[in-house]
């Protein structure tokens, strides 16, 4: 979390983006059991199983399988 706050702080995560996010945890989504991606409009949200790892800017390479 604090990851995500340094980033919004930064600018590079806007208030939308928190809401895109916040629906798409609110849906309860299908996440594989291993390394995994979400492509999001400003930022990619990265996981491992059932855990959020990291969220990765423009440019930077996501591993695992895509979540749609």
């Amino acid at each position: 979390m604090d990851h995500l706050i340094d980033r919004y702080r930064k600018g590079r995560i806007t208030p939308d983006d928190f809401l895109d996010l916040k629906h798409w945890l609110e849906a309860d989504p299908d996440v594989p059991a291993g390394l995994w991606y979400k492509r999001f409009r400003r930022f990619t949200l990265a996981g491992d199983g059932e855990f959020v790892k990291t969220f990765l800017d423009a440019g930077m390479a996501p591993k695992g399988e895509e979540v749609r």
